[in-house]
């Protein structure tokens, strides 16, 4: 019970002077990921989507967007019992915001705290070769991004410079993206005219890259340990050897 009320508090904060953007295109995206480079056979899968209206643009994971949407209709109603076990889960946590000012803001979480910190924008190099996938005229570019070659497939029948992610500034949407390794794979999966606000969280930590891959690898020295001092001592944790255990082999991060 004191889990579901510390979720529940959370979830109020995050959702209270949030900054709304409307979207005129939903753009849908298949996102498959690696979380150990020593076990191939180990892939995730999770729709993304792509809230775009030509100017800004807000990237998360579907289950999340849907989730945020059935918390805020339900404290517009005012409702404030929700059963968050029946609640879409999502894999993925990050977030990216993009403005048509080049600014990228991308928000993640360490266990329950939401962290924000800029990240610059990529350099491309754009090449020749093109190719038709599904009904998009591609063309090909390279970037470097957490020292891995990723390749992408943009397409000017789109004409917004957008794509998942921190994948941005093609002079066309980006259709598909892989690195080298396939650790990471976005594929472009529907397109929907649509208008959704969807909220940017305000009270997110501000940090910066560096902070926050710094947090992040002392939490992975200690998962069980940090995950304590995260929640606190009125939330009951599992096995420190199971917490442990279920992080133990994540070494594939996307940044």
């Amino acid at each position: 019970m004191k889990k579901v009320l510390l979720f529940f508090i959370i979830y109020i904060t995050n959702c209270v002077q949030a900054q709304e953007v409307k979207s005129n295109t939903v753009f849908y995206y298949k996102y498959t990921f690696m979380r150990d480079s020593l076990d191939k056979d180990r892939k995730f899968d999770e729709t993304m989507v792509l809230l775009s209206n030509g100017k800004e643009s807000i990237y998360k994971s579907y289950s999340k967007m849907r989730r945020d949407s059935i918390v805020q209709s339900n404290f517009e109603k005012g409702n404030y019992s929700i059963n968050f076990a029946n609640m879409p889960q999502a894999r993925v946590n990050h977030e990216v915001y993009y403005d048509e000012g080049k600014n990228i803001k991308l928000l993640d979480k360490i266990v329950n705290k939401l962290y924000g910190y800029p990240v610059e924008k990529i350099n491309w190099k754009i090449e020749s070769e093109k190719k038709k996938i599904g009904e998009f005229n591609c063309q090909k570019a390279t970037c470097l991004l957490n020292n891995r070659k990723f390749i992408a497939w943009f397409t000017s029948d789109v004409p917004i410079n957008d794509g998942p992610f921190r994948f941005k500034g093609l002079p066309g949407l980006i259709v598909e993206v892989y690195d080298l390794n396939h650790y990471f794979t976005f594929n472009l999966i529907g397109v929907k005219k649509q208008s959704l606000p969807i909220t940017l969280p305000k009270n997110f930590i501000e940090t910066t890259f560096t902070n926050f891959t710094k947090e992040r690898k002392d939490f992975y020295a200690d998962p069980a340990g940090k995950a304590k001092i995260y929640m606190g001592s009125n939330v009951q944790l599992a096995d420190p050897k199971v917490i442990n255990e279920k992080f133990k082999r994540d070494n594939l991060f996307l940044d």
